[in-house]
């Protein structure tokens, strides 16, 4: 281009970089479950989310079937970085103070995911980091596919009529269907529902089975939090067996009874709810 006065050289913009994903943090607590927790790791392997933009932390608690010398020896060839924190046993290992440890443990990542020794699918972190690019607060939970064998049918799930049309994702106001199984949420939803000094984000004062991602559900939705139910980020949940949790040193229908009456009633005394919402 010319003028009077003389050529103008021309602009070329420059390409703008792109930015990386965010960072994500997957973690999960584990005893006796060394197969199962080794399927989850090769799973998580073949994600198409990037390898280098997540991290796996697995809290072994106390596990005497090998589980720590397993994962350490895996840990040196996963395209993920995955971090081991070795337990001692407690009893009432699915407590609120062990999800504590394991957050207070992650990288400063942007997004967390919350699984238990599940079977995921290739597209099972980049399904849940898409609800997290926005700026706003979301939880998001996923379907729950149980049985003896891996199968991924909506139509058999307990949560199927949380979906929406033809099983697709949707908004939902039912809290109390968050599990932990398949949960995730951003660093800033932690921050919005951490009150010391229980609240660290889950409730310290609560132990054993059940409720504590309910619990946590409750307070992130009165911090303005949505709730999304997919489909998509469903996980297969083997069924648990009294032959094969009493083999791990569990007795886990009585841990189940026991801790779902007297964390249910805790939750609804803390909040002052007259019951809480079936889903």
């Amino acid at each position: 281009m010319s003028t009077a006065g003389g050529s103008i050289p021309a602009r070329h913009s420059r390409p703008r970089p792109v930015p990386d994903p965010p960072f994500v943090t997957v973690f999960t607590m584990t005893y006796n479950q060394r197969a199962r927790i080794l399927r989850l790791v090769d799973d998580l392997a073949r994600q198409s989310y990037p390898a280098g933009r997540f991290e796996l932390l697995i809290l072994d608690d106390g596990g005497t079937d090998g589980t720590d010398a397993a994962l350490r020896a895996v840990a040196v060839r996963t395209p993920f970085a995955l971090t081991v924190l070795r337990r001692e046993h407690d009893a009432d290992y699915l407590s609120a103070a062990r999800w504590n440890e394991c957050i207070a443990a992650a990288a400063p990542s942007e997004v967390l995911i919350q699984v238990d020794d599940v079977r995921v699918r290739p597209s099972f972190v980049e399904r849940h980091v898409g609800w997290h690019e926005s700026s706003g607060l979301t939880l998001v939970t996923g379907a729950k596919f149980e049985g003896e064998n891996e199968m991924w049918d909506l139509a058999t799930c307990r949560r199927a009529h949380l979906a929406g049309v033809d099983g697709s994702a949707r908004e939902t106001t039912a809290w109390t269907a968050v599990w932990g199984a398949s949960m995730s949420y951003p660093r800033t939803l932690v921050q919005a529902v951490w009150r010391e000094p229980f609240d660290r984000p889950f409730d310290e004062r609560m132990t054993g089975w059940g409720f504590h991602e309910v619990e946590f559900a409750y307070r992130a939705v009165q911090a303005g939090a949505r709730v999304i139910y997919d489909p998509g980020v469903g996980v297969f949940h083997q069924n648990h067996s009294s032959r094969n949790d009493l083999g791990r040193g569990l007795d886990h229908d009585r841990q189940q009874a026991l801790g779902a009456e007297r964390n249910r009633a805790y939750v609804r005394s803390k909040h002052r709810l007259p019951a809480l919402p079936r889903w």
